[in-house]
């Protein structure tokens, strides 16, 4: 009898596809690719100790600065072709290799984030639903386009995913505290890549609080002092003073954890461009908003997509494109369109179904385990789109990889229910097969594959993908 492969197995197997999906032709585009022109002449700025000022905090430069310094060795050694970049030889390989291997561990990270959050379902249900969101991520298309060039977001997501299942994590932990200093620090980090990657520190910090401060029990996982602390006294207490204890605890582990921590680690992040540059943390953070503020008020571009239309995909980004002897080259910044479409449909899904419940009061309570997975799914979709509405400067469906991670991870709680139906599994397995042969279709714009203009034609379903 074949002894069944445990999860990890799996994860570490859909890790290795998507980081060979990374790695594949990676200096295939001799050349500074879309914003690669900014952020790998910022990296070599670290490097040579004159950093010049970006619109974002500095981790993601000091990340590709590391993944430069680390390969340019192998790169002399091995006789990787370079490029001129402000003066120095870089070899594409070594600005984009760091960057590949992040992106493949978001597939991982989903993956284990789907397990963390239905722990108190069977070991069956958690290890499909686990499976289904690490496969499904694998086949995504703007990450992996994201994680194949020298970009910052990629980073943002790979560190705010950490955050958010190290937090998830903690509060199945013996010693939760380990887990919430690293949820802390992950989503910290995520924040010193780009602001915008706050959207999945406030998603969970919100979920946090309606699980935790609703209807639902106490949370078993909390330790004997978490449950029994008293906020007058310091002591446990049989009386009903004990529940004020206890949320009062709550309330200063958030405080300290969701907020102090991610604090501190954003400002010390700062501290390696501020020593070269000389500059105060207030006057970096007054040309930042100034300079954003400006941007807001510039012009557009062509290919800039209203926060509105990302959940539909109308406006992919061209990154990339080059023509020659009838055939074309291009890299498009855009998802798996069926994946996409899906993830959307699942989300709106659970949406109408989560207010259906609560209308009828079906449900058990916010913080039941079906209702506490619906709702960090949906407030992490709202957390990370809905802002995008207050901003006025022109958008890019990049800005949308932080949805379109959740709304994978949403449809795969669904797909993951109808794996565990006889009745239902047919219809998984056709959607699985559908976004799978999407996949395969797109890929060529994906990894910038040549192609002949009639079946790069043929990819240009919506007129605004061209």
């Amino acid at each position: 009898m074949i002894r069944r492969v445990p999860l990890w197995g799996w994860t570490l197997g859909l890790g290795a596809i998507a980081l060979s999906l990374r790695l594949a032709g990676l200096g295939r585009i001799h050349g500074l690719v879309f914003d690669e022109v900014y952020y790998v002449p910022f990296a070599l700025d670290y490097l040579q100790g004159t950093p010049s000022f970006d619109a974002h905090p500095p981790l993601a430069k000091y990340l590709i600065a590391l993944g430069l310094w680390l390969g340019q060795w192998p790169a002399t050694w091995l006789g990787w072709p370079t490029v001129k970049v402000e003066g120095a030889l870089v070899s594409p390989l070594a600005f984009r290799w760091l960057n590949a291997i992040v992106g493949a561990t978001i597939p991982v990270l989903l993956a284990a984030l789907a397990f963390a959050l239905s722990h108190e379902y069977p070991p069956q249900r958690r290890r499909t639903f686990a499976l289904v969101a690490g496969l499904l991520m694998t086949m995504e298309g703007l990450t992996l386009v994201e994680s194949r060039l020298a970009l910052i977001n990629i980073y943002g997501l790979a560190l705010g995913l950490l955050g958010q299942w190290a937090w998830v994590r903690a509060g199945q932990a013996q010693h939760s505290s380990h887990w919430r200093w690293v949820a802390g620090i992950a989503l910290g980090a995520a924040i010193s890549v780009k602001w915008n990657w706050a959207g999945l520190w406030l998603g969970l910090l919100l979920w946090e609080i309606l699980t935790s401060d609703g209807e639902a029990p106490l949370p078993k996982s909390l330790s004997p002092g978490e449950r029994d602390f008293d906020v007058s006294s310091g002591s446990s207490s049989p009386s009903g003073r004990r529940g004020w204890g206890i949320r009062g605890n709550r309330w200063r582990m958030r405080a300290a954890y969701l907020g102090v921590i991610p604090l501190a680690t954003y400002l010390l992040l700062w501290l390696p461009h501020l020593v070269l540059t000389s500059e105060s943390l207030m006057g970096v953070h007054r040309r930042l908003w100034s300079t954003h503020q400006s941007i807001a008020a510039g012009a557009g571009h062509d290919y800039c997509s209203p926060w509105h239309s990302w959940p539909l995909m109308v406006r992919p980004v061209a990154y990339f494109y080059e023509r020659a002897d009838g055939m074309a080259t291009t890299i498009h910044a855009m998802g798996n369109p069926v994946l996409w479409w899906l993830g959307t449909a699942a989300v709106l899904a659970l949406g109408l179904g989560w207010v259906s419940r609560r209308v009828t009061g079906e449900n058990r309570g916010v913080g039941s385990s079906s209702n506490a997975v619906v709702l960090f799914i949906l407030l992490n979709y709202l957390a990370n789109w809905l802002p995008w509405a207050l901003v006025s400067r022109c958008t890019f469906l990049y800005h949308a990889i932080g949805i379109a991670a959740v709304s994978t991870l949403g449809l795969a709680w669904l797909m993951a229910q109808w794996w565990q139906n006889p009745r239902d599994r047919p219809l998984a397995l056709v959607l699985l097969g559908a976004i799978a042969l999407s996949f395969l279709f797109w890929l060529p714009l994906y990894l910038g594959i040549p192609l002949s203009l009639e079946a790069l034609h043929r990819r240009w379903l919506l007129p605004g993908w061209i």
